[in-house]
């Protein structure tokens, strides 16, 4: 019963269309990318149905009331830098092969994690998975929730960056 600015204390209907992108289905891109969640589980929306949603749900309150005389406009709050993003300590090796294979299956550039690339050395999982799901995180628009990787990964202001490999990210 929150409401929305334009309508405070009344309750929004809400359709939920899918709750998956369907990125196995045949016809133009856009029929693939409804869903709530991506197929390895990490939310493409948070609409606050997960149990992990980085904003949890405001509680009921009485909405403000409505101004009788005209204010100023209201400046947003600058959005955070959020840096890097990186697989939590002690994932599996398992998972974070997982996380590789579908950071790198989302056309991102993941050469210089190859033989002879520039991030290959350490030639680790540990090491491939973070370059790369670092980058599919910048791409992706930089979003809390496209460093979940399934509650795998967490956001670092730490550049993991070394020697002559260089992550993307950080303040621009």
């Amino acid at each position: 019963m929150v409401g929305t600015p334009l309508m405070p204390g009344k309750s929004v209907d809400t359709y939920i269309f899918a709750l998956y992108d369907e990125n196995l289905k045949p016809g133009p891109g856009s029929e693939r990318s409804f869903g709530l969640f991506m197929p390895d589980l990490s939310m493409t929306y948070d609409a606050g149905l997960s149990k992990s949603s980085q904003n949890p749900l405001p509680t009921p309150m009485t909405p403000p009331p409505i101004p009788t005389t005209p204010t100023a406009p209201v400046t947003p709050a600058p959005k955070p830098v959020a840096g890097w993003c990186v697989p939590k300590p002690g994932v599996a090796d398992a998972q974070l092969q997982a996380n590789l294979d579908y950071a790198c299956g989302q056309n991102i550039d993941c050469s210089p994690i190859q033989p002879g690339g520039a991030c290959f050395e350490p030639a680790t999982v540990a090491s491939h998975a973070a370059y790369a799901m670092n980058l599919l995180y910048q791409s992706a628009g930089k979003n809390p929730w496209n460093c979940d990787f399934t509650q795998t990964a967490t956001l670092t202001t730490t550049n993991p960056s070394y020697s002559a490999c260089t992550y993307p990210g950080g303040s621009t």
